[in-house]
């Protein structure tokens, strides 16, 4: 995990937080890597599992791994970037994230999206490892 420091904090229309962190780190001499990470966190609840028809079991354990949060996470980053232009790479990356993500991030809709990917992605591996042997099947 790189170390990350917080840059901004933008409060989205739908009530979620976006976060922008650098993570820019330096490589070799004066060559950087810029890296810029952006993250929602939405937080989850039983209720909101209950309406994608979920199972109990299913929701308990979706709850337990993720401790009701599921992160939206997106990375910008450049490599061996010369430490005069640092700067000015990061600025324009976040520039540009900022420009063609917060209306995205901040849809009424994208909470529940989230929600419902991360969800079945869950249901999805559990079931993967399990289902020839729960049913009787051979691998």
């Amino acid at each position: 995990m790189l170390p990350k420091k917080l840059v901004e904090t933008i409060e989205l229309k739908n009530g979620l937080f976006l976060k922008l962190y650098d993570c820019s780190r330096r490589v070799a001499g004066d060559r950087w890597y810029i890296g810029l990470l952006a993250e929602v966190e939405v937080p989850v609840t039983y209720s909101d599992l209950e309406v994608l028809g979920g199972k109990r079991q299913d929701i308990q354990s979706f709850l337990e791994e993720t401790q009701g949060t599921v992160v939206f996470q997106m990375k910008e980053e450049r490599n061996f970037i010369d430490e005069r232009e640092r700067g000015e790479i990061f600025d324009g990356l976040l520039l540009a994230l900022k420009s063609s993500c917060i209306g995205y991030m901040g849809h009424k809709a994208f909470a529940f999206g989230l929600i419902r990917k991360r969800f079945q992605e869950h249901i999805e591996k559990k079931s993967w490892w399990r289902e020839p042997y729960d049913q009787g099947g051979s691998v």
